[in-house]
């Protein structure tokens, strides 16, 4: 539950009740209370988009809680699955280069 508070406007500096919400304004100039938390909320929103489109299984908002669980650690494991590959990768391609270099 939003508790109500009184912040001081950065732009007209005037007091205003102020309910801690993200996108609220200024009743005299209209202005943002505090536009980076504005801007940080939108980033936080596409990023959140953005991995979820990068998910293996899609969560839907009808999965029960055991299958979004399940999704989730499926999802987890193959994103550490393709990391410890590519790892393992590195390391044998800088085993072939070093041995190379040490039997010149």
């Amino acid at each position: 539950m939003s508790q109500i508070t009184e912040i001081k406007c950065p732009v007209c500096g005037k007091w205003s009740s102020w309910t801690d919400k993200t996108a609220e304004k200024c009743p005299h100039c209209n202005a943002q209370f505090e536009p980076g938390r504005l801007q940080y909320a939108r980033e936080k929103k596409l990023n959140d988009e953005r991995a979820l489109k990068d998910s293996y299984l899609l969560i839907n908002d009808s999965d029960d809680t055991i299958v979004e669980m399940s999704k989730e650690f499926l999802n987890f494991l193959r994103w550490t699955t393709f990391y410890g590959m590519t790892i393992i990768y590195i390391i044998i391609a800088a085993m072939i280069i070093i041995f190379g270099l040490i039997m010149l």
